[in-house]
């Protein structure tokens, strides 16, 4: 079976890594690394299906999840990706003083035309001890927008870890 074209996969690992935030500045220059125990790629509709512990790296970010689907248009630009788990994975470190963001989801599906990132089914967005929880938690990077909705029993729940404090007269 012939492998899908180098470069939408490229583009797909690059709006993957930019989806849910900015990266660290070296991670666009890393190569791209997917692995899986197969692939299925269609040439006349620009789909390509990874299944089986599917991993995608570059630099700090990494994707795993049972089934990552990679949808290119006719010039080869991302169009979509969506990956399926229990749970689906994403992390990537967006700044070198802080945490990896980490996000978790049944489902996580990335638009790239509109620059909107959905985690769907017990969503989880996590950094530094911050947390945030629900059914649905939808990022739009263009409006530097979050919307989360719970389910039925399931509310959206925002932990946020507290902030030291400065102990006057104690040096930084």
């Amino acid at each position: 079976m012939p492998l899908p074209p180098v470069k939408p996969l490229l583009a797909a690992a690059l709006m993957l890594a930019a989806g849910i935030a900015p990266a660290l500045p070296g991670d666009r220059d890393q190569p791209v690394q997917i692995a899986a125990n197969a692939v299925r790629y269609n040439e006349k509709t620009g789909i390509a299906t990874y299944t089986g512990d599917v991993v995608i790296r570059q630099g700090s970010m990494e994707m795993r999840a049972a089934e990552i689907v990679i949808t290119t248009d006719a010039t080869g630009a991302l169009r979509s990706t969506v990956a399926r788990g229990s749970p689906a994975h994403y992390q990537q470190q967006t700044d070198a003083k802080k945490g990896p963001v980490v996000a978790e989801a049944a489902r996580i599906d990335f638009d790239a035309r509109n620059e909107v990132i959905t985690l769907t089914g017990k969503a989880r967005l996590r950094q530094d001890g911050a947390s945030f929880t629900g059914s649905t938690i939808t990022y739009n990077s263009l409006r530097q927008q979050v919307d989360a909705k719970g389910s039925g029993t399931e509310r959206v729940l925002l932990v946020l870890p507290p902030q030291p404090r400065e102990i006057p007269g104690k040096d930084k």
